[in-house]
């Protein structure tokens, strides 16, 4: 393999070459494509990377390398079709936005293992960019973080005003809250106080003293990350239901500390441990890698 340097001028040359680039095919094995109707499957705003899992909606023809649990998986071919558009650029992975993609249901193929594989392991895809993860028969996890979903506290209604004390949580616009003299009444606006604690909230209900109250929320507050990041796709271990964020709404970005959308109904979850678990595939491991190496990956034999 040669490599240069962002000018272009060659720096070294390896003595033996690599045996194969992310997204490569290898054997003669049949192939499977993920079939679409006539201007589907194409790269989205952003790019897709090629030799990484994808996920295409087959009603709207949405392609993605975040989880989509509607959608159908497939691995980006290396085409060499994309346009090198970083300046100074000398190569690219990234296939570019509005570009048509082929994505393989059924292939051997080269793919690149961050963390290193061994044969007979099980292929996984990060649910946020659809890198290739190996693992045993549980899917390994490729966050972890400290985090809760509602609230619970004291609170005292007085004219269409919720007066929330000893806050535990986080309280958001839109959550549902309930207590003895509450059932299932909306959070308005926050009006006073600190950002999703103790304060004062518009809240459209008849006068009732001082209670305990709970509220039931579709946004996730995190307060620690031991582990990874959060992103778009994550399908969340630990809450019922197993929510899937949908976006970030404030905080640390590209997946730190802060507050994220979930999808589905609104759900408790005290503070605690909250996983990631990678998506399982159809694809074993077939050769040995190091970390950021490449590996043999197959959907053919055991």
């Amino acid at each position: 393999m040669v490599q240069v340097t962002n000018s272009g001028f060659q720096t070294l040359v390896n003595r033996q070459p690599a045996p194969g680039q992310a997204g490569d095919f290898y054997g003669v094995n049949a192939r499977a494509v993920v079939l679409a109707g006539p201007g589907q499957l194409k790269a989205p705003a952003g790019g897709l990377i090629v030799g990484n899992f994808a996920w295409a909606d087959l009603t709207t023809g949405d392609v993605s390398q975040a989880y989509n649990a509607n959608g159908q998986i497939g691995l980006l071919h290396r085409d060499e079709q994309a346009i090198i558009v970083t300046y100074l650029g000398v190569s690219t992975y990234v296939m570019n936005a509005g570009f048509p993609i082929t994505l393989f249901s059924q292939v051997d193929q080269w793919a690149l293992f961050a963390a290193g594989a061994t044969p007979g392991q099980k292929v996984y895809a990060d649910p946020r960019t659809g890198a290739p993860v190996a693992g045993g028969a549980v899917a390994p996890n490729v966050a972890s973080v400290t985090g809760s979903v509602g609230a619970s506290f004291t609170g005292v209604v007085a004219t269409n005003v919720l007066t929330a004390s000893a806050v535990t949580g986080y309280l958001s616009p839109g959550d549902i809250v309930n207590g003895t003299g509450v059932v299932n009444v909306v959070l308005g606006a926050q009006l006073t106080g600190t950002p999703g604690g103790a304060g004062t909230y518009t809240f459209v209900h008849a006068d009732v003293s001082s209670e305990a109250m709970t509220s039931t929320s579709t946004v996730l507050d995190v307060t620690a990350v031991g582990s990874g990041t959060l992103g778009v796709g994550d399908v969340l271990t630990g809450p019922s239901g197993s929510p899937q964020i949908t976006g970030q709404i404030s905080g640390t970005p590209a997946g730190g500390v802060g507050l994220y959308q979930l999808s589905g109904s609104a759900i408790s979850f005290a503070s605690g441990t909250i996983t990631v678990a990678a998506i399982a595939t159809p694809w074993k491991v077939k050769s040995k890698a190091g970390a950021g190496e490449v590996a043999k990956i197959s959907t053919w034999g055991k």
